[in-house]
């Protein structure tokens, strides 16, 4: 498979158990359908309460939208499909391109990190999110989760209201 940013053939590397294909050249990450979301429930699994709080230390700003991300680019794995922009998370400022033939995901150098980075800090505000809207959450949880696409939008709100169905049923 070739970059869909500057066509260079892709490799494929581990990524939080995940394997991701790598652009040598402008870093980008091509992910197969359901991949991201497995890198998302992968670092709910392996972070400690004490990692998560060091995660803070070495916070980095990461609602910034990628300059690059504004183009047009063709799927690499479907070739000649021209892939959809979207914003992770609907207001995070991390710009991936979508595939809506094959359902694979194009981020750019380092977004990977920066949708780990941005999980994390939902955790930091879970409980007073849960006390807060937990009735609330409840309420309308059967309408979110026909509308949640797990592939590729998990909101702060989506997070809270997935983590309180699997503790409040």
């Amino acid at each position: 498979m070739r970059c869909p940013r500057c066509n260079s053939i892709l490799t494929g590397v581990e990524f939080d158990g995940v394997e991701v294909e790598v652009c040598s050249e402008c870093r980008g990450e091509w992910l197969y359908a359901e991949e991201l979301q497995k890198i998302v429930e992968h670092h709910d699994n392996v972070l400690s309460s004490k990692e998560i709080a060091a995660l803070e230390a070495v916070h980095k700003p990461i609602l910034t939208v990628e300059e690059q991300s504004r183009d047009a680019l063709n799927c690499p794995y479907c070739e000649t499909i021209e892939m959809e922009r979207f914003n992770y998370a609907t207001t995070s400022g991390i710009m991936l391109h979508k595939c809506l033939e094959c359902g694979g995901i194009w981020a750019d150098k380092e977004q990977l990190e920066k949708i780990e980075e941005l999980v994390e800090s939902w955790k930091e505000c879970l409980n007073s999110d849960a006390a807060q809207f937990g009735s609330v959450l409840k309420k309308i949880s059967a309408e979110e989760s026909r509308e949640f696409d797990h592939d590729v939008t998990i909101s702060r709100f989506g997070f809270v209201n997935a983590f309180l169905r699997r503790f409040c049923e």
